[in-house]
């Protein structure tokens, strides 16, 4: 059950991510200012269910660190941190150009 809801958060959040580098070719704000803090929250959901389910197995073997416990964790620390970033970054210009405008 928890593994299943960790592979779709993980896969959902991967998909959004692409959505968003989309939202920023096409150039749609609010797109970006929806996708980004959900693409934060699930990949926070997907990496503590991944740590959970990692403890619950006995962690990663022996020497098999890097690509059973690190990479998988930097790549969910990667999309909270660009949700993150994006969402403040579209914000910080919606709030420039509605001062620019009045």
């Amino acid at each position: 059950m928890m593994l299943g809801i960790a592979l779709i958060t993980s896969l959902l959040s991967g998909i959004l991510f692409l959505v968003l580098l989309e939202s920023y070719i096409s150039k749609r704000e609010k797109a970006k200012i929806i996708i980004s803090p959900i693409i934060s929250a699930l990949a926070l959901l997907s990496m503590i269910l991944f740590c959970y389910i990692q403890k619950i197995n006995g962690n990663p073997d022996m020497g098999k660190e890097f690509g059973q416990w690190y990479l998988p964790i930097s790549i969910y620390l990667f999309l909270i941190v660009t949700g993150v970033i994006s969402f403040i970054i579209t914000i910080i210009k919606n709030v420039r150009s509605r001062k620019a405008e009045s």
